[in-house]
């Protein structure tokens, strides 16, 4: 308030004795200190820099805790100590970085990540950075903490789901083994061992695909995007998936958009997953059904929905699909199969969106952005 009062009074005509002058701006210098002291105790630091001029004209005492710097310096050249920091902070000004966060990470024993952030503005037509310092130290490693305790609980939770998994294709093997020797010690029973012989082989088989599976939700994928065709996909799976369709009377429509733009796409991994939720369609509609895929441009994404007319889905197990290990299929999921997709769809930069009643059907929806070249393409 004094400092305005000074200017106000200064701006006038007003006559001011010396006195009421003096005491003014005494008052308005008590009014800066005090200001600055609340801004030296605050756990940010601050420079303000004269962009023009490249020289800080205000600094906060607890910067010094932060960063290595020369407190009686003037100019950026002379007031930072750490080479790579001073180099950065001259490429701002200069206009060749951007005013984007940035972390640096500083000390021998015990390292401090100080995070670096702007704020710019103009005062009497004059252009200034507000550059903040914030000690992120402690924040980072209670952010990996939490990490690594949820990805703990992950992995507890796949391993009890691996377990559960295996269990009864074990159980099976075990039982059938037995009944396989005893045929085999019996001298008869040929029919019946290579009965035995054959469940054996599935249930190796379903071990191998639990197995896989696993594999495929905990490894990092190989993801090997290019400009392809979503529509050549459909199609292609289209035609995979015809004869399955007809022998369980599944109608298959097909809604393109021909004026499609090519995206950035892993072939290989998007025919995994829209099989998958295909085939969770099929499973869906065992007295018959019509599946329904469409695609087709929305802004500056493509938009593809894989809809069925089966039983549908429950809010609790809508809420719960896409967790590792939940499966609605007793006899023969894995649970893996929605978690897969998820991790493939959120490779290609994408969404994806579930909407299901009971009773009615369930119907997914992903958005893959278009590419900025396609996006040029598009508005000619």
């Amino acid at each position: 308030m004094s400092v305005k009062l000074l200017k106000k009074v200064m701006g006038s005509n007003i006559p001011l004795s010396h006195e009421h002058l003096i005491e003014l701006i005494n008052a308005s210098l008590d009014e800066y200190d005090l200001l600055k002291e609340v801004l030296d105790r605050e756990d940010e630091a601050h420079i303000v820099v004269d962009r023009k001029r490249e020289e800080a004209v205000l600094v906060t005492r607890s910067l010094a805790k932060l960063i290595p710097v020369n407190m009686s310096g003037k100019s950026i050249e002379d007031f930072i100590k750490d080479n790579d920091l001073k180099k950065y902070f001259l490429s701002v000004l200069s206009g060749e970085e951007g005013l984007n966060d940035r972390d640096f990470s500083f000390g021998e024993g015990e390292i401090k990540t100080i995070r670096i952030s702007f704020l710019p503005f103009m005062l009497k037509d004059r252009e200034y950075l507000d550059i903040r310092f914030r000690d992120i130290t402690e924040s980072l490693k209670k952010e990996m903490k939490l990490r690594n305790t949820e990805a703990l609980a992950s992995m507890t939770t796949m391993a009890a789901g691996v377990a559960h998994e295996i269990k009864n294709p074990l159980a099976a093997m075990q039982i059938y083994t037995s009944l396989l020797r005893k045929a085999i010690q019996s001298g008869k029973g040929i029919e019946k061992a290579n009965e035995f012989i054959d469940i054996i082989e599935q249930e190796t088989e379903r071990l191998n695909e639990i197995a896989v599976d696993f594999l495929f939700a905990v490894k990092p994928m190989q993801v090997d995007l290019k400009m392809d065709s979503l529509n050549d996909i459909i199609l292609e799976l289209s035609d995979f998936v015809a004869v399955e369709a007809a022998t369980k009377d599944i109608k298959i429509t097909l809604r393109l958009d021909k004026f499609l733009p090519s995206l950035m796409l892993d072939r290989k991994l998007l025919r995994r997953a829209f099989l998958n939720i295909i085939n969770n369609s099929f499973y869906a509609m065992k007295n018959g059904g019509e599946l329904v895929i469409e695609d087709k441009s929305d802004g500056d994404y493509v938009k593809l929905s894989i809809s069925d007319n089966g039983t549908g889905m429950s809010e609790e197990t809508q809420k719960k699909i896409f967790e590792p290990y939940y499966t609605t299929k007793a006899e023969s999921g894995t649970g893996l199969g929605l978690t897969a997709v998820l991790k493939i769809i959120n490779a290609h930069s994408g969404e994806i969106a579930l909407e299901s009643h009971l009773g009615k059907g369930t119907c997914f929806t992903f958005k893959f952005p278009i590419p900025k070249s396609q996006r040029k393409v598009l508005k000619r």
